[in-house]
């Protein structure tokens, strides 16, 4: 029962609304929608977010800087006690070949409470100074653990992007069929009052003739209970349309009772479009495409990283530096340099052979989702076309078929006032041309909604409408509001 009042309460305060309502076509509808929904700036932050792992890949290439320290009470080798303290650092980085840099040195202090051998300084100061360069041969070699990362963090930006796409264009499939539906709501309407109009006509003739008494009281019965019926149905039509507005406003962000016009699309239906010439647009927006193939590449990414796994670990080290010792009258400096080959192999191959067999099976999956998807894309767009032509050639029969029930009606009008039809056939006729009318505004919207469809697959639905931005990098707020 509260129910029914609210959308009584409702339905009045639409009808009491001034008559002069803000027209808006869809593309109007669709920016309003895109400027108010709160979902799409969360599809951004998800961009956004997968922006930065570029940056952090990004950061294994700089500069790693690392120092210690420490004090020590330890014996030396001769049994005397011996207080050590030590200072050091390296400075190092991995370059993109995947070769590795590294800067370091160290200053040692002892000092023993007996000195061994007039040799060995006491106390003494020793420092090392070394360059270390080392050249991956095998495993790591080309740092392809770096540019493979940089090659997925792009694929991940994509997938994101491909998402944030996918809620963009359901949003839009949405607000299409809520815009159909309602200017097919609005047509019923017109439809109706024009079928008033035409009754109300009849019903004054029947009335005038009624008091001459040339006609029966059953014709004005039968008028009147057909007037009555299609008011009837014009007050459901108008609590209908009445609900399709409320969400319009719901969705543009707008009053609730905020009144609104929308106007009919007259897209042109292009002969000349066929399948072959317009499947490599619908590739080229398609979202969902663009996720499957950023997907591929990531697998052939994991597959390239897992085959290079497997390889045994051969580096070469080079390094070159200078030592120094000093203390009782010695004072030592000598320059130290060296090659060094490590080489590293796993005797079980097993983990490693499993993964890159992992990574193979979902390369293959993604591939079998893309010719899948391609051939879904393929069948929405012939069918969309198909329906386009065949709804074309419905309107023009409806076309034809309301001119012809023009003519019957008025071929009819003419006889009934001349006494050789009944009331009923009359009636009958009206609404067969209602109908046909009818018919024929509705067929042109199921067109002009194909239509839309059509340029929602292909993305030109998108080249008017002003997507958001969002600056993430400079305005605080952004993120801030958030938390």
């Amino acid at each position: 029962m509260f129910e029914k009042g609210r959308l009584a309460i409702a339905l009045a305060l639409f009808s009491s609304a001034p008559l002069h309502a803000e027209t808006m076509d869809m593309q109007q509808l669709l920016q309003n929608v895109i400027n108010h929904y709160p979902a799409i700036k969360t599809a951004y932050f998800q961009v956004a977010k997968a922006r930065q792992e570029n940056l952090k890949i990004r950061g294994q290439l700089g500069w790693q800087l690392a120092t210690q320290t420490g004090y020590a009470k330890e014996v030396s080798p001769f049994g005397s006690p011996v207080d050590q303290m030590m200072i050091g650092g390296s400075l190092g980085r991995k370059l993109e070949s995947g070769d590795q840099l590294t800067f370091s040195g160290s200053l040692a202090y002892e000092d023993s409470e007996s000195s061994v051998s007039p040799l060995l300084p006491n106390p003494s100061t020793s420092s090392n100074l070394k360059v270390e360069y080392t050249m991956p041969l095998g495993k790591g070699a080309g740092n392809l653990d770096y540019s493979l990362g940089l090659l997925n963090a792009k694929a991940a930006v994509d997938i994101k992007t491909a998402d944030q796409m996918i809620l963009l264009d359901t949003m839009a499939e949405q607000v299409i069929e809520l815009y159909v539906s309602a200017i097919n709501t609005q047509q019923r309407i017109e439809n109706t009052h024009l079928s008033i109009k035409r009754t109300e006509k009849l019903s004054r003739f029947i009335n005038d003739r009624l008091k001459l008494g040339i006609v029966e009281d059953k014709d004005q019965l039968q008028t009147d209970a057909q007037l009555q019926s299609q008011k009837a149905q014009l007050s459901v039509l108008n609590l209908a349309w009445t609900q399709q507005l409320i969400a319009i406003n719901r969705l543009s962000g707008k009053s609730w009772n905020s009144q609104t016009a929308l106007s009919t699309p007259s897209i042109k239906l292009n002969n000349s479009h066929a399948v072959e010439n317009q499947i490599s647009f619908v590739q080229q927006h398609s979202p969902a495409l663009l996720q499957i193939n950023s997907l591929i590449s990531i697998a052939d990414n994991n597959i390239t990283a897992q085959r290079q796994n497997q390889d045994d670990k051969i580096d070469l080290k080079l390094y070159i530096g200078n030592k120094t010792t000093s203390g009782d009258a010695i004072d030592n400096s000598d320059v130290v340099a060296g090659v060094q080959l490590e080489f590293a192999q796993s005797t079980d191959k097993s983990a490693g052979n499993a993964a890159l067999y992992q990574a193979q099976l979902e390369r293959g999956l993604q591939l079998q989702n893309k010719k899948q998807l391609l051939e879904n894309l393929h069948y929405d767009l012939a069918s969309l076309l198909a329906e386009s032509a065949a709804i074309n050639q419905t309107i023009n029969a409806y076309q034809k078929s309301k001119r012809a029930e023009l003519k019957k009606l008025k071929d009819a009008e003419e006889r009934y006032r001349s006494g050789r039809i009944d009331i009923d056939q009359l009636l009958q006729f009206e609404n067969q041309l209602s109908a046909t009318e009818l018919s024929l505004n509705l067929q042109k919207m199921e067109l002009q909604k194909r239509l839309l469809k059509l340029s929602l697959l292909k993305g030109d639905i998108w080249k008017d409408i002003q997507l958001p931005v969002f600056d993430f990098t400079h305005d605080d707020n952004i993120i801030g509001e958030t938390l």
